[in-house]
């Protein structure tokens, strides 16, 4: 049964990464959602990141800014490897991103909404610069907690070609290729890029539990092996034309293919009071995904005066997915067809005024179409065919405003947004339907104090709400196996919060230390709350928690040694404090402490000679429901630059480590622990030429 759990949410998993851009609402909601052999998959291995020297950093009163331009050539890497390398943001298993206070990250590009799987996989050569964002100003939906805003680099407007061609390949059987262009051709200028990666991996797990009470409790475990498959394929071409010295016009078109393939074959042992059974298990599963993104803007902007800008965006999103799995003479088969047709207009005014006062203003509506539909065989019962589908659409009408100005030492940017949202959902026969619709008021507030010769003071404080993904109101089941299921809430409420933040920067000597303290403190918050059901069926069904509460800190130390050597070391440690999500009463608490820790040293021997050594930690602890190990990882890179404008970057992974997740999990009428470990230690070559 267990291996079951875990191949059937390892589906579910990777088809919601690709086809959804709403996240979860919290941390609770995010680890909750992930914390338990019901609701994780093993864990896959990351993309082996080349990395580099850590990006110029610039701290605004609002958000910190990295040029990315200053780092050396990373081949065939992608934004989610230029990310991992910012100071105190984390990537983990399955590219999840967290920052202090355990924030689930949004990932924007240009300021717009991108489904996360294709805005991960943008070149990090074609990335200008990276905004982080731990506490979102007004401009920004309220329903993210944090935000990373993707910046790309402008088409150059000379009369000229220019570009680059990278690729990599590793010993566990990975390979990238990354085309880039750019052309000048006045009035017009273009840009564009073409990136195919492919990551075949394989991976063990191992389980034990139980299950069920009375009569029908039974000792459960089982062993099993897998094979991850993930191809990708993401073009993007951009236009700009220039309308006057201040005018310009922008067409922009993405295309994202991602088609994911997974296989396990595994052994489960049941014992119920004196008889023991066997069963060979397997599953396998295949998930297409296509994307297409649209986008229409002018912009009319004059530096040190003003900035206005209008965009009119347009994606489709297509995920198809089939899986099948069989436990001795059980069977099953699930079909799934997702689509969201996304409509979005923005406008954003900014004004500057003369000492450093900005007024910022903007509006935007979004109109977002979703459906779903799906079929099982085996779930109900043997060979009884159980289908549905849902439709839903969500309607967002927001309008911000924000004033930054000075007063002596001080920095003062109060901002306030105002969202109108309307959700519709129906089923495919017209006999469910319903309707939400809320309006909130969000105000936030930024203040900067310099201290002088012991650096800079920053506080905020912001109001968000965040409402369930339109998947998570569907009030189907829809199973994974026979053994286990997931089922929406059309009564679901969104999860309002208040966060604050404090953050303390200092610089001497070549030395720079950031300090910040966080605090988020979320009603009706989000989750899936997990039970046993009839037939040892365990369900997992999204639910409102009464509150919970997150608060973090975590610091980043940059210095040199010397000419040659950089180091830079960041880590953070958060206490999240939420209701029980398998009682979902609100009498019951869960404590976790999230600890995040990563460190590198670059030492540059010569002009041509880079090497970067670097290591990372992660670990995740419930006092109640399930205890995640930590995991280490590591790397040696060694950069050369050679003639012709050719680099070459060797990386080692992994040194001395596996990477390996045990958990424990807890609910009403079970329990389980399983292990899950990936063959990660390799070897990656990259080669890229720069024309």
């Amino acid at each position: 049964m267990i291996s079951l759990f875990l191949a059937g949410t390892l589906i579910a998993q990777a088809t919601s990464d690709v086809t959804t851009t709403q996240q979860p609402a919290s941390p609770a909601a995010a680890e909750t959602k992930t914390s338990n052999p019901v609701t994780k998959p093993p864990q896959q291995v990351e993309t082996i990141v080349v990395t580099a020297r850590p990006p110029t950093r610039e701290s605004r009163i609002d958000r910190v800014v990295y040029d990315v331009r200053t780092m050396p050539d990373a081949p065939a890497t992608a934004a989610v490897d230029a990310i991992g390398l910012l100071p105190g943001v984390f990537v983990g298993a399955n590219n999840r991103i967290t920052m202090v206070g355990g924030a689930f990250v949004t990932v924007l590009v240009d300021g717009k909404s991108m489904p996360r799987a294709a805005a991960l996989q943008i070149p990090a050569n074609q990335i200008a610069r990276i905004e982080v964002m731990s506490n979102p100003p007004a401009e920004f939906a309220s329903s993210a907690q944090a935000v990373i805003n993707i910046i790309t680099k402008k088409a150059q407007e000379d009369d000229k070609l220019g570009g680059s061609l990278a690729g990599s390949i590793d010993t566990i059987d990975n390979q990238a290729i990354t085309f880039s262009f750019n052309r000048g051709m006045k009035p017009w200028s273009f840009n564009g890029f073409l990136r195919v990666a492919n990551e075949d991996e394989a991976f063990w797990s191992r389980s034990e539990g139980v299950s069920g009470t009375g009569a029908n409790r039974e000792q459960e475990s089982g062993i099993g092996t897998g094979q991850l498959t993930a191809t990708n394929v993401n073009v993007s071409l951009r236009a700009v034309r220039k309308l006057s010295n201040t005018n310009s016009l922008s067409l922009s078109s993405s295309y994202f293919t991602g088609e994911f393939a997974y296989e396990q074959d595994s052994i489960e042992t049941r014992i119920l009071a004196d008889s023991r059974s066997v069963f060979p298990i397997f599953g396998r599963s295949w998930s297409p995904a296509s994307l297409q993104y649209h986008s229409v803007g002018f912009n009319s902007e004059k530096e040190d005066k003003y900035k206005f800008d209008v965009d009119l965006t347009f994606s489709n999103n297509l995920n198809k997915s089939s899986y099948q799995s069989q436990r001795g003479a059980q069977w099953f088969s699930n079909r799934e067809r997702k689509q969201e047709r996304t409509l979005e207009f923005e406008t954003s005014f900014e004004k500057t005024f003369s000492a450093g006062r900005v007024l910022s203003l903007g509006t935007s509506y979004k109109n977002e179409d979703f459906e779903f539909a799906f079929s099982d065989i085996g779930y109900v019962g043997p060979s009884i065919i159980q289908a549905n589908l849902f439709k839903a659409r969500q309607r967002d009408q927001a309008a911000y405003a924000s004033f930054q100005f000075k007063l002596g030492k001080f920095g003062f940017q109060p901002g306030l947004r105002v969202e109108d949202t309307e959700i519709d959902w129906t089923d495919g026969a017209g006999l469910l339907s319903g309707t939400t619709s809320y309006q909130r008021v969000l105000p936030s507030l930024f203040i900067t104090r310099n201290l002088g010769g012991v650096g800079t003071l920053k506080a905020s404080y912001s109001q968000g709400t965040t409402p369930g993904s339109l998947a998570e109101l569907s009030p189907f089941r829809r199973a994974f196996g026979v053994d286990y299921a997931t089922e929406g809430n059309p009564k679901l409420e969104p999860a309002d919060r208040q966060t604050f933040e404090l953050t303390h920067e200092v610089e001497k000597h070549g030395v720079s230390l950031v300090t910040t303290a966080f605090y988020r403190d979320t009603k009706n918050e989000l989750t899936f709350g997990s039970r046993l059901i009839e037939n040892n069926v365990v369900l997992a069904t999204s639910v409102n928690l009464s509150r919970s509460e997150a608060t973090g800190v975590g610091s980043t130390l940059k210095g040199k040694l010397g000419k040659k050597l950089t180091y830079n070391f960041s880590w953070e440690v958060s206490e999240i404090s939420f209701s029980d999500p398998r009682a979902a009463t609100g009498q019951s608490r869960v404590e976790e402490i999230q600890s995040n820790g990563k460190a590198s040293i670059d030492y540059k021997p010569t002009p041509k000679d880079q090497f970067v050594f670097s290591t990372t930690f992660k670990s995740d602890e419930y006092s109640l429901g399930s205890i995640e190990e930590g995991v280490w990882t590591n790397s040696i890179q060694y950069t050369r630059r050679l003639p012709k404008k050719v680099s070459l970057v060797v990386t080692v992974t992994n040194i001395g480590v596996e990477t390996d997740r045990r958990i424990r999990s807890f609910g009403p009428d079970f329990s389980s622990e399983s292990r899950s470990s990936n063959p990660s230690r390799a070897l990656k070559v990259a080669l890229s030429k720069t024309f």
